[in-house]
């Protein structure tokens, strides 16, 4: 009797279980989700990359001798061209130095001139064999040496004559004045920083780029095959200008594992400055993309899945290849192909062979 309770138990138990599956499978059956059948299409792919903006030319502008600063003829912020004097220096004591070299270079013509005329004479003399050779040998010697001495004092002159022309300082390109840290009055040394000169017609957008990708556009024949590149500005505007792909830096940063690369932006009202931070859209096509949303994916650890269904209506749950990410899509590079059936959205309810039903296409 009593092994025929157990008996009957194990076949109630047997028969719950059974019941179990068949309203689980029959709950799967009964969900609705909608899907999305894979197309490929040709789409206009945008790749965003922080960039720092730099002039064409911004160099310091530095004192090349000491002294008092005597004028300042240029503003903070002002243009200037080519040439013009933004400083000039002191030049009083250099003055004086001028006038001793100037002194010191006539006396030296004077003792080459005394020398000269002694060498003529001496020579007339010798041919009338009235000196000796050793004594001809002496003056000329002395002749040489007083033509060093003048080339020695020439030299010292201009020497103060090129110190004097660093007291006037100009501006070696077109560009804007940064800030002017010494006034009038100031004393500075050689080297002295006076203000920073920045070209502006045009600037660079510097971004860089992981090793991996680099190799992936070079492979691909992508790297400079662009539709367009675009400036957004840290205000949140587009700049009005274009840009154009310059060359990139010869190597790779081992620091970074990535690689720079710079991007020319025309800048005729100079309203960019050296410093400023964006964000550069560079855009290229692609043809026969595949595209999904990104509510049709779901992760599980660094991995993406989506839900692809069959012909009988059951979802397997399928690893993808990301590429781009677009503003609520992704570029699909792998796991997917033209005419399969994927989850649209609500894949969060589903699990790996479940079967459903399809409630709307798209």
């Amino acid at each position: 009797m009593y092994s025929k309770n157990i008996i009957i138990c194990i076949f109630a138990i047997l028969f719950a279980v059974s019941c179990s599956k068949d309203n689980k499978k029959n709950i799967a059956k009964d969900k609705e989700v909608p899907v999305l059948e894979i197309k490929e299409k040709d789409t206009l792919v945008n790749n965003q990359f922080v960039t720092d903006i730099q002039a064409k030319k911004n160099v310091d502008i530095r004192s090349r001798i000491g002294g008092i600063i005597e004028h300042i003829y240029v503003n903070e912020g002002q243009f200037v061209h080519h040439g013009q004097t933004l400083f000039k220096i002191s030049d009083a004591e250099l003055r004086m130095e001028l006038l001793k070299a100037d002194a010191a270079l006539k006396q030296t013509d004077a003792d080459v001139r005394v020398a000269e005329v002694e060498l003529k004479q001496i020579q007339s003399l010798h041919t009338k064999k009235f000196v000796a050779n050793n004594e001809l040998e002496m003056v000329k010697a002395k002749l040489s040496s007083a033509k060093a001495k003048h080339a020695f004092a020439d030299a010292e002159r201009k020497t103060v004559l090129q110190k004097i022309s660093f007291t006037r300082v100009t501006a070696p390109f077109d560009g804007v004045i940064d800030v002017i840290p010494h006034k009038e009055g100031s004393l500075v040394e050689n080297g002295t920083l006076l203000t920073t000169l920045s070209q502006l017609n045009e600037v660079y957008a510097y971004f860089s780029i992981p090793e991996n990708l680099y190799f992936e556009l070079l492979a691909n024949d992508k790297i400079g095959n662009h539709q367009k590149i675009e400036l957004t500005l840290p205000n949140g505007v587009n700049y009005q200008f274009n840009g154009a792909l310059k060359t990139a830096e010869g190597e790779i940063d081992r620091t970074t594992g990535s690689i720079r690369y710079k991007v020319l932006f025309p800048n005729p009202d100079r309203l960019i400055k050296h410093g400023t931070s964006g964000k550069l859209i560079i855009s290229e096509h692609q043809a026969n993309a595949i595209l999904i949303p990104q509510k049709s994916t779901f992760s599980i650890q660094d991995k993406t899945y989506v839900f692809v269904v069959d012909k009988q209506n059951k979802v397997k749950m399928t690893g993808i290849k990301i590429g781009t990410t677009l503003r609520d899509s992704y570029v699909v590079e792998g796991g997917l192909k033209k005419g399969d059936v994927i989850i649209y959205e609500g894949t969060q309810s589903l699990k790996d062979g479940d079967v459903i039903k399809i409630k709307k296409k798209y």
